[in-house]
């Protein structure tokens, strides 16, 4: 890290598996919302859960293909 603040990340510092554990954190956090709106406006909610699970899903199927691609 070349930054003086002990907590700042520096994006080569990340790993591409952690950053799928992040898309796929945040696809769940996603669905997670969706699944409290839906008491409340029911088709909103429900958007929101199926786009939480195409970002969830959807990480680690970026993460295999690029691995593949990149022939490891």
């Amino acid at each position: 890290m070349g930054s003086s603040d002990s907590y700042s990340v520096d994006p080569s510092d990340i790993e591409p598996i952690g950053a799928t554990i992040a898309v796929a954190f945040t696809g769940t956090a996603i669905g997670l919302v969706g699944a409290a709106v839906s008491f409340v406006a029911v088709d909103f909610g429900v958007a929101l859960i199926g786009v939480g699970v195409v970002v969830a899903l959807s990480s680690p199927l970026a993460y295999v293909r690029m691995k593949r691609l990149r022939g490891e």
